[in-house]
């Protein structure tokens, strides 16, 4: 009953994301307080000021700290909310702590920004959204050659619709509040984003008002309407028609099963099945696993984030979180010379939900949700599924050994088969799809994997190009990057690390055997190298310098004088190509390394923001300042950063959809020295078989399986997860409201909505 009482009084715990009761109270006081003069999003106007989301802001580590190892009093639950004021006298943008959650009476501002932000470097809303303003006057521009060439037109279409694919916004942008954008368009069919047209528009906005600046036609840029159809009408015959697509079964580019079945017999696939049950636990956010246990949250921003990660007891990690998802295009028409996206402005944890069973997840995962306060829907969403954590069999040896010789007492085998616990979220970013996974293995080892699937972005194929193949009719794939940012803030046996590298070094010593001979013997050796500052420990790897990457405690050492540590093993390195310094590069210099460990510091909590694309020669975060004032590192809470990324340029077989085989990345955090042995050795999930000799023969087998049953006969529980789904589909579409022909939300909670 105590445990009970003390359970109810410290929840949400301090890493919990945002109560709906939370949300509720914190809605009541934003539109109530006077002084911020909030309009609901669906009354606001680019004039207005309204909220563009809140979450969780996290209180400072120390007193997190505090409170769970020193039993401190509990922080107070607070919201991170960022306002967007247009109505102000000087329009910005502002970020704002408000609390005492879940009744909030006051409001300050968040400490790690530049207060206020620049109104120009505002994220765009669906307030600000021209696109059918657009249509419309592209419609009476030039609309009969559009439907001409392609066979639909922008209005009053039906099911022959183009429409706007892809707006991109130029690197320039004016304090009169001008923004500029190029808009692509497409044949609005299955898969749309695979059916570009060859016309493009350049848009000066500036808020509500927009004028068209340049057109791209058929491979060349106009300057007006008028000679954009004096061209079209004297070259109209030689131009390249793409009809509209009908509907079909086997249409190309659609994601329709179609060719001939590796199986001539509907077979089903091989399941997992747990005989035992499942071996973790679930309690709020609380997981526990053998000896993992870890707290889940999720970052509207930025997507998922794991803290207080501990193994038998012991903290290894007080947070793991993904920061930035990016990527950077090529191409020789103008808005593939400008795409160039950091995901977070999307929103990252807005945009992880539906997850299939059975295929996004095994069908015996648990599945996690998560709450939202986007300010677009003004009322709280709630994804059901944005999470999904199981155990997986992996169908290899965790370890094995096999003795071989008769003549020794060393024949046996012992082995384990490696079974780990996965915490899985997908984000799916317009045509991308990101697989992240958290996995946990019996050794105390950690491994991040971030694995590709989706849609290419397709452009026109115009005239033979170094950016792209021309991979089906008047269609190119363009080159492009993939970057992933983490931060890891690690803490071994306590918060006060040091950073150092293992460096690995030819070591030619004198040969004793060949006493009067010059000749040297040539082996390895290595040396210790400890990184005393945050420039010293900007890590760009180089294959003439090899090393492990060690973070340690130099306060703990064992019997032989080791100190307990982990290592930092990047399995998805990138080179990032651009010059330091241009254009966009500036918003991503944590790509310029591979690892990076810094201070860690409560006023830089995160690598990146909202706002890095508005304005990226002056980003609102520069990861470089983390790294430039050059604090000392030496046996202080120290923060690593790992960017992973790999190059693209497809192929037709990305068509019509990249499939994931070979587009994981990962890094790992091993234990070096940590351990007085590897911990894996205690699992009961081991198999240990030893000969029986009589008189020189071997008669038979002693195996040990140390109590675990190796007798399975389970039948797999029955899913009838295709019915759930038909009773209610918004688990894995986005539904829609019939009365209103609009999108909605269904999971969102109908009990928050002001009136």
């Amino acid at each position: 009953m105590v445990e009970l009482i003390r359970m109810k009084l410290n929840y949400p715990s301090v890493f919990n994301d945002l109560t709906r009761k939370e949300m509720k109270g914190l809605l009541y006081y934003l539109y109530s307080n006077k002084e911020l003069n909030l309009t609901k999003f669906s009354n606001a106007t680019i004039r207005s000021n309204y909220i563009y989301l809140a979450e969780l802001y996290l209180p400072p580590k120390e007193a997190v700290l505090n409170y769970i190892d020193n039993g401190f009093t509990k922080p107070p639950r607070e919201a991170h909310v960022i306002l967007i004021r247009g109505g102000d006298s000087k329009p910005n943008v502002l970020e704002i702590v408000v609390g005492p959650l879940p009744f909030p009476n006051g409001y300050r501002l968040v400490p790690y920004r530049p207060q206020p932000i620049p109104f120009f470097q505002r994220p765009i809303t669906s307030i600000e959204n021209i696109s059918q303003k657009l249509k419309e006057r592209i419609n009476k521009e030039f609309g009969k050659a559009l439907h001409d060439l392609y066979g639909g037109t922008f209005i009053t279409c039906h099911n022959k619709c183009l429409d706007v694919a892809i707006s991109v916004q130029v690197p320039i942008t004016k304090l009169d509040g001008k923004r500029f954008y190029w808009y692509t368009f497409y044949q609005n069919f299955e898969y749309s984003i695979l059916r570009p047209i060859d016309f493009e528009v350049y848009v000066e906005t500036r808020f509500e008002n927009f004028k068209i600046l340049k057109i791209w036609f058929y491979g060349r840029i106009f300057e007006t309407w008028n000679k954009v159809r004096n061209f079209y009408r004297r070259n109209k015959l030689f131009f390249n028609k793409i009809p509209f697509p009908r509907e079909s079964m086997n249409i190309p580019l659609t994601m329709k099963r179609r060719g001939k079945p590796p199986f001539s017999k509907p077979l089903r696939n091989p399941s997992q099945i747990s005989p035992d049950g499942k071996r973790y636990n679930i309690k709020g956010r609380k997981v526990t696993y053998m000896f993992w246990e870890f707290d889940i949250g999720m970052s509207i921003i930025t997507g998922p984030r794991l803290f207080d990660i501990r193994f038998q007891g012991q903290r290894i990690v007080y947070e793991i979180s993904l920061q930035e998802l990016a990527s950077f295009y090529s191409g020789y028409k103008p808005t593939e010379q400008n795409f160039r996206f950091f995901d977070s402005r999307f929103l990252l944890g807005l945009r992880a939900k539906y997850l299939m069973h059975g295929v996004d997840c095994p069908n015996d995962a648990t599945y996690m949700s998560t709450y939202f306060l986007d300010g677009s829907s003004e009322i709280p969403v709630y994804n059901s599924r944005a999470f999904c954590v199981f155990e997986l069999n992996t169908g290899l040896p965790l370890r094995r050994h096999h003795g071989y010789s008769s003549t020794s007492s060393h024949r046996f085998y012992e082995g384990m088969v490696s079974v780990v616990l996965t915490v899985r979220t997908i984000i799916t970013v317009f045509n991308y799809d990101y697989i992240i996974d958290f996995i946990f293995y019996p050794t105390g080892g950690i491994e991040v994997k971030v694995t590709v699937s989706g849609v290419i972005i397709a452009a026109y194929h115009g005239r033979k190009n170094p950016y792209g193949f021309e991979i089906s009719k008047h269609l190119m794939g363009l080159i492009h990057q993939h970057l992933f940012h983490f931060k890891v803030d690690m803490d071994i046996k306590g918060k006060y690390n040091r950073f150092e590298t293992i460096d690995i070094e030819n070591d030619a010593v004198s040969s004793p055997s060949y006493t009067n001979s010059d000749s040297n013997i040539q082996q390895l050796k290595f040396a210790r190298k400890l990184k005393e500052t945050e420039k010293e420990a900007a890590y760009k790897h180089n294959f003439k310098q090899p090393k492990n990457l060690v973070i340690s405690n130099n306060y703990i050492k064992d019997k032989f004088g080791n100190t307990p540590g982990y290592r930092i093993v990047n399995k998805g390195m990138t080179y990032n190509i651009y010059p330091p310094g241009t254009r966009y590069e500036p918003g991503i210099t944590w790509s310029r390394y591979q690892v990076a460990v810094t201070r860690r510091k409560d006023n830089e909590p995160g690598s990146s923001s909202i706002y890095q694309t508005n304005k990226p020669d002056e980003p609102v975060v520069r990861f470089q300042d983390f790294i430039d004032d050059d604090e000392n590192i030496v046996d202080k809470d120290i923060v690593a950063w790992l960017t992973m990324g790999f190059y693209h340029i497809p192929v037709k077989e990305d068509l019509p959809v990249t499939h994931t085989t070979g587009e994981s990345l990962s890094f790992f955090l091993l234990p070096f020295n940590y351990f007085d042995e590897n911990p894996a050795m205690a699992s009961r999930n081991a198999i240990r078989i030893d000969p029986i000799d009589i008189e020189g023969k071997t008669k038979s087998l002693k195996v040990e399986r140390y109590g675990v049953v190796d007798d399975i006969n389970c039948i797999p529980p029955k899913y009838n997860y295709e019915q759930l789904m038909k009773r209610n589909p918004c688990l894995v579409v986005e539904c829609l409201d019939s009365e209103k022909n609009n999108r909605v939300k269904s999971h969102v909670f109908q009990e928050f909505r002001w009136q």
